[in-house]
């Protein structure tokens, strides 16, 4: 999947046969007029596997839910996970056959006539919410300088960037059906190093602290899609079986289109009309000038919106978008410019997992 591997997944299942209820506590509902059972909802079960690693399960008799992040579950780490979901589902499968449950399976289309219409049915698992993430070196010393750059763009329809406070996080849309994220990987395995390493083997702590300096050495990143359900109706991506892995590819890509927006000329005597006229993305140098006095605007904090009509504002929004200027985003000067990724000679590449990783290995998981 393109480098890419599965960080979270929510799924489930109905059955027509009666299955075992599992859960942390029941609810029932009856009718007090009647005594009519109407409804039972079990609270979801957590099952605990080793290095504070958690799922959540539950079955109401009929429907069996799991949550959680297979890649991560009875491991230290995840900086290099499960890149297929058939490999996530037979990690759920085995936790479901400990509790007696009917394991998660693909979907085959049935249809079902009524009157002068079929309707399609599914049989098999429904998914709903994934996360797909991947794994990026900037060079050591480079993560905060890198996210301060790409949080200056905004990806999708609008999407503004959002930089956390310690400068560690960049994020877009985070209340959207289709959340960006990318992130500081060394900071974030520091973050949550003490509860990992609750109670762990002194081989353990050694391997932890020898993978938060790999991360360190390369100046990691890691990119984050959070899919919701309603993205993934939307997409035809929720039915277990009925797509493939390959299927995401179209709906990733931000971080390439950010730097590919902030691939141009890093000679500092180029002006932005300049680079308007070089990349042929104006056909005059009074269009050129034009937008180019609107980016001036903008970076002395002027709201760019307010001084023109929508169908200019979003014109010189797109000329400037493509020399990696982004005005739908307020001018920070705390944050480096987008075009001085080249300039600071910041180059991106896929992480390679070093030979000592510990990869999941699904046969040896088990409950705690």
């Amino acid at each position: 999947m393109n480098g890419f591997f599965i960080d979270k997944l929510v799924m489930h299942q109905d059955h027509s046969d009666a299955i075992p209820v599992v859960g942390k506590t029941l609810c029932i509902e009856h009718d007090l007029q009647t005594g009519e059972f109407i409804h039972q909802s079990p609270k979801s079960l957590t099952v605990e596997g080793s290095y504070s690693t958690k799922l959540q399960i539950r079955s109401n008799g009929t429907r069996v839910s799991v949550s959680g992040n297979p890649s991560r579950y009875n491991r230290l780490d995840n900086l290099f996970g499960l890149s297929n979901i058939d490999s996530c589902v037979n990690v759920y499968n085995q936790i479901l056959a400990e509790y007696g449950l009917p394991p998660f399976t693909k979907n085959k289309i049935e249809f079902s006539q009524q009157g002068d219409k079929s309707k399609r049915l599914y049989n098999g698992a429904v998914i709903t919410a994934i996360d797909l993430t991947k794994n990026h070196y900037v060079g050591k010393g480079n993560e905060l300088l890198f996210l301060r750059g790409v949080s200056s763009q905004s990806v999708g329809r609008g999407k503004s960037g959002f930089l956390y406070p310690d400068g560690n996080t960049a994020s877009w849309g985070y209340s959207s059906y289709r959340p960006y994220i990318i992130y500081n990987k060394a900071a974030d395995l520091r973050l949550r190093s003490s509860k990992i390493l609750k109670n762990a083997l002194p081989e353990d702590i050694e391997y932890f602290n020898q993978l938060i300096n790999f991360c360190e050495s390369n100046g990691v990143v890691r990119e984050e899609y959070k899919f919701k359900r309603q993205y993934l109706q939307k997409h035809d991506l929720r039915y277990y079986g009925l797509f493939k892995e390959n299927d995401f590819i179209k709906h990733l890509g931000e971080l390439d289109r950010i730097i590919e927006r902030c691939k141009i000329s890093g000679e500092q005597s180029m002006t932005i009309a300049d680079k308007l006229l070089q990349n042929e993305i104006v056909k005059s140098r009074q269009a050129a000038n034009a937008t180019q006095s609107y980016a001036m605007l903008w970076m002395q904090g002027v709201d760019i919106k307010s001084q023109l009509k929508r169908s200019q504002y979003y014109e010189h929004k797109s000329r400037l978008k493509a020399v990696g200027i982004d005005i739908n985003v307020p001018f920070d000067v705390t944050r480096m410019s987008p075009m001085r990724i080249k300039q600071t000679e910041i180059e991106i590449s896929q992480l390679v997992p070093p030979n000592w990783y510990r990869h999941a290995q699904n046969h040896t998981l088990r409950i705690a």
